[in-house]
């Protein structure tokens, strides 16, 4: 895998452009331009940033009657800072990727000990997460849109540190009161004791406590992801060239440490037993650390710039509504700042009842929101290609499969190759942007290449399905959907792109909530149709059924694609 960091080097812009000066005709400074590479961070101010007239990239082609017809005024920094601060975000990422992941592949292993004959629990354990997402992702996109930026990263990170210490804490004395720790040896969790998770109402009592406190952390992570990825890093990275490599390297921490992470916690849990979920908790709790610290350090040397001299300008990390005045009873309204404080909290408690904090509310809102967005089939298309079980890692396909007599190893190679295959994907999108060929600086034809792609190889994928026998037809079926996963990582590159460019500012946030409150309810619905299945020979209905959603995916951007196809040369980032 490449290394996550961005090397400060010169980056071909996406759009069709011209070769790119330092400075060009359409844009300016308000002072010194000539920054010296020993010059301290913090002593940038508002006369080194670069001033432009709806244009995001260093580009020298485009007229002075295109000059004239400002649609706004754009502040981007140098590109050395884009790049430095791009990196802290990331280097932010990777360190808690690594602890989260590693989390969430130990905690249904452990819950298989405490209760070895059922999978009730991993099963209410993962739907929990889901359905509180579901539920919530629309408030909590919300949240990022209205309040302040440094506020809401503190909420996200102590949130899951909360979360994570206090499971860890819950974990532990149901492993006492089980009695799995007492009979466990350096290499063995299973557990001797007659006791099971269910067996007692304090052990019931803990579990419900343990879900609330997992949908936490994941409410809390969804937080962070929005507010970094989709608010954070556009509004700083204003040149399209870094913003795409940023987010490509964000794909590939992810899928990297999806394959370092549960291999080092099965480590982990081999040498130390039933004890190993504290010590992967405690990695976890600690990560969240340094991931403050780098986010608060690039708040910071953002911050004092200042950089905002009109509505749009939107380098501003200042802005948003102070969450305390919510929190202490305003509900953020700064209108509110003269009111008595027992009349702010009435208000705010209605406000609470009357919907403004409801989830129903803020679905629906979200919904008129979502459905107005030039990009709504473009979201939409992404979020379909989740209705679906033709994945490496989809637990139904996984357990279907064992059942049907793949091998461990086998399984094992076909999870893996998935992330292998999505983490090559996210390495070829640059090079295939910037390459002399159709898709040279081109997103958009590169977007519909990906994902007709994915939906070719999950159509095969169910032609060669088999549900016994055939061992021919048993491999294509697994290396198509194997295949498969380089249209789907490749196009959640376009689709983030798109949010972060062609969404509002003010509305990213609630668009993004919307986005994961879809996913997770694709992700749901899946569960329940493969619940409603009586036999393990109806599963052909699945793999159909999952195969219409991506078809019907891969048609939604194709005529988004046919009515904007010219989208990367019109793109305007005055807005964002």
């Amino acid at each position: 895998m490449e290394s996550p960091l961005i090397d400060n080097e010169e980056v071909e812009p996406i759009s069709s452009a011209a070769t790119p000066t330092e400075t060009s005709k359409n844009e300016k400074t308000l002072g010194n331009d000539n920054i010296k590479d020993n010059e301290e961070l913090e002593e940038i101010n508002i006369n080194q940033a670069i001033i432009t007239n709806g244009d995001d990239d260093d580009n020298d082609d485009n007229d002075d009657d295109d000059n004239n017809n400002n649609n706004g005024i754009l502040i981007k920094l140098p590109k050395k800072y884009e790049i430095s601060f791009s990196n802290y975000i990331m280097v932010s990422h990777l360190i808690t990727r690594m602890g989260d992941k590693s989390w969430a592949f130990i905690i249904p292993l452990f819950l298989i000990t405490l209760s070895p004959n059922s999978l009730i629990a991993v099963s209410v354990f993962g739907l929990s997460q889901y359905l509180f997402r579901l539920l919530f992702g629309p408030t909590i996109g919300k949240m990022t849109d209205k309040y302040k930026k440094v506020q809401i990263i503190k909420l996200g990170i102590f949130s899951q540190a909360f979360a994570i210490g206090l499971s860890c804490i819950i974990l532990f004395i149901l492993f006492k009161h089980v009695g799995v720790i007492e009979n466990s040896t350096s290499t063995s969790t299973t557990s001797t004791s007659t006791s099971t998770l269910f067996s007692s109402d304090l052990s019931i009592f803990l579990f419900i406590l343990l879900l609330l406190l997992s949908s936490i952390h994941s409410l809390a992570t969804q937080m962070m992801d929005i507010s970094v990825e989709r608010k954070w890093t556009p509004s700083i990275v204003k040149r399209d060239s870094i913003l795409t490599k940023v987010n490509t390297r964000m794909r590939q921490i992810d899928l990297g440490t999806e394959m370092l992470a549960p291999f080092l916690a099965g480590l982990v849990a081999q040498l130390c037993g039933a004890s190993a979920f504290i010590w992967i908790g405690v990695f976890n709790f600690l990560s969240f650390f340094p991931q403050y610290i780098l986010l608060k350090i690039v708040y910071d040397r953002v911050s004092v710039l200042n950089l905002k001299i009109d509505k749009e300008g939107l380098i501003d990390f200042k802005d948003g509504c102070d969450l305390s005045r919510f929190i202490y009873g305003s509900g953020g309204d700064d209108d509110d700042e003269e009111v008595g404080g027992n009349l702010k909290s009435k208000k705010s408690f209605k406000q609470f009842l009357m919907g403004e904090w409801n989830p129903i509310a803020n679905i629906i809102k979200g919904w008129i929101v979502f459905q107005r967005q030039s990009v709504f089939l473009v979201i939409l298309a992404y979020c379909l290609l989740w209705f679906t079980i033709l994945s490496p890692h989809d637990s139904i396909l996984t357990a279907y499969l064992s059942n049907q007599g793949y091998s461990y190893i086998e399984l094992s190679i076909f999870r893996g190759l998935g992330a292998i295959f999505g983490l090559g994907s996210t390495l070829l999108y640059n090079r295939l942007l910037k390459s002399k060929n159709i898709f040279k600086d081109n997103m958009n034809k590169l977007s519909l290449f990906y994902i007709v792609e994915e939906g070719i190889f999950v159509l095969i994928s169910g032609l060669f399905f088999a549900s016994s026998g055939n061992s021919t037809k048993k491999y294509i079926f697994m290396i198509s959907i194997i295949l498969s996963r380089c249209g789907l990582y490749g196009f959640e590159i376009t689709e983030i792109h798109y949010v972060q460019r062609l969404v509002h500012h003010s509305e990213r946030g609630l668009v993004s909530g919307v986005e994961s409150s879809l996913c997770s309810l694709a992700v749901l619905i899946m569960f329940i149709i493969s619940s409603s299945l009586q036999s393990t020979n109806n599963f052909f209905i699945l793999i159909w059924i999952s195969i219409s959603f991506v078809l019907v995916g891969a048609l939604s951007f194709f005529i988004w694609f046919l009515k904007y196809n010219n989208i990367d040369k019109n793109l305007n980032v005055s807005n964002i």
